[in-house]
């Protein structure tokens, strides 16, 4: 077992207080290994397979289909849901499918990713700044010529918010990987709001900084992802996965 995942088994054990779920899935954790995957959606390891997977088979799709490109990556950030009490990756897969459709995307492959955001901007008046939340996002890749017509509407229905400056942004896919890999990452993280000095600049400029999970994050994390399942976080449109007949590396995507 790699160290990320023993630390979260260690985590779980000392933390759960007798919480049967938090207990179950420490134990299957820690039987996990490269040959017997334990498949648990909280497991650090199986999750960096899933992403390992996704990458392949997104390369693979779009080298097989490039009367599809250009495609364009979009990150798509919407308002937490009304009333919602809890980190709630179905509901959140379903409400981001629903406002992608009816913004015109039909072909896409995103990942939602999960962080929790605070206000660490200290100079600032307590008033002035958001309240720390949770915020479950998409993160992936739709033909360019879809996401531009989509661009108008997805700013009109979602505008920008203190909390959240730029909602919806998309840039040109250059075939790096490294952006689908980034729809798929497997470490959800606490990102901070913070004042930083800037050469040139009279007055410190806004940005962020990543920390690691507080415990309490650490396990609304885990369970959620427990909930959601192993492939929960996928958010495929007019797009599924095959395994029958699968490629040599495994299932593949197909229209």
């Amino acid at each position: 077992m790699k160290r990320t995942a023993w630390k979260l088994v260690r985590r779980l054990r000392r933390h759960a207080n007798g919480d049967p779920v938090l207990l179950r899935i420490a134990a299957t954790l820690a039987h996990c290994d490269r040959r017997h995957r334990c498949l648990d959606p909280a497991c650090p390891q199986c999750n960096r397979a899933v992403q390992r997977i996704m990458v392949r088979m997104i390369a693979a799709f779009q080298q097989a289909h490039p009367e599809l490109g250009p495609w364009r990556v979009l990150s798509l950030i919407l308002p937490p849901i009304d009333g919602a009490t809890s980190l709630d990756i179905g509901t959140a897969w379903s409400h981001y499918a629903t406002v992608l459709r009816q913004a015109g995307i039909t072909l896409g492959i995103f990942g939602i990713d999960l962080s929790f955001n605070e206000d660490d901007r200290r100079a600032l008046d307590e008033a002035a700044r958001f309240q720390p939340h949770a915020c479950l996002h998409v993160y992936g890749l739709a033909p360019a010529d879809e996401i531009k017509a989509a661009d108008a509407f997805l700013k009109r229905h979602v505008p920008a918010t203190e909390a959240i400056r730029r909602p919806v942004r998309s840039t040109l896919f250059d075939g790096n990987l490294a952006a689908p890999a980034y729809a798929f990452k497997p470490d959800p993280i606490r990102r901070q709001t913070i004042l930083r000095d800037k050469p040139g600049r009279a007055n410190p400029v806004r940005d962020t900084r990543d920390r690691p999970l507080t415990v309490e994050q650490q396990l609304q994390t885990v369970r959620a992802l427990d909930e959601a399942g192993i492939g929960g976080r996928i958010l495929l449109l007019g797009l599924r996965l095959a395994s029958i007949p699968a490629g040599p590396s495994g299932p593949e995507l197909r229209a």
